[in-house]
């Protein structure tokens, strides 16, 4: 037994040692959460909120003033565009689209809202295209240290079935 305790504390000094080095690395700290208008993805983005972006601590929240500059929240929505061929008619494709802008738009501010009722600096972006080119896409150019996409909870084997 006396062993296991010894084995446990080498074990907490190194999670303490690993959890003195993170504040530096926050301090850069870049996050993009790939939003639609699941309610896993805003799920996803509170989980973000609460454990990545958040002050730990009472005396955290007083430097956390100055460090939530340097924290960034990109929030990204991917519109995926109208096949041209299935819509002949340009009124058809032009309030489709319309109204995907307005879909979007709404999604944003619902997720911007959460970003702001906890005080974290956020900026929305709508991208155009497959939402998997997008994103990686956005990733890349952003220089973003964590990616973050809600999951709607499939087994693999419920997400084979519906993808076929």
């Amino acid at each position: 037994m006396e062993g296991d305790s010894a084995g446990g504390a080498g074990k907490e000094a190194a999670v303490e040692e690993t959890a003195a080095m993170l504040p530096a690395v926050e301090k850069a700290m870049h996050v993009l959460v790939a939003i639609d208008d699941s309610e896993e993805s805003f799920n996803a983005l509170q989980w973000v909120l609460d454990k990545i972006l958040k002050p730990k601590s009472a005396a955290e929240t007083a430097a956390a003033a100055g460090e939530q500059e340097s924290k960034l929240i990109t929030i990204v929505h991917v519109v995926e565009p109208l096949p041209r061929y299935a819509f002949p008619g340009g009124y058809v494709v032009e309030s489709s689209t319309k109204a995907q802008e307005q879909n979007a738009a709404r999604i944003l501010s619902r997720a911007f809202d959460m970003c702001r009722d906890t005080s974290v600096k956020a900026k929305t972006l709508i991208l155009e295209g497959d939402p998997k080119d997008r994103i990686c896409r956005a990733v890349e150019e952003m220089n973003v240290n964590l990616l973050v996409i809600g999951s709607r909870g499939l087994g693999q084997i419920k997400r084979w079935l519906s993808t076929n």
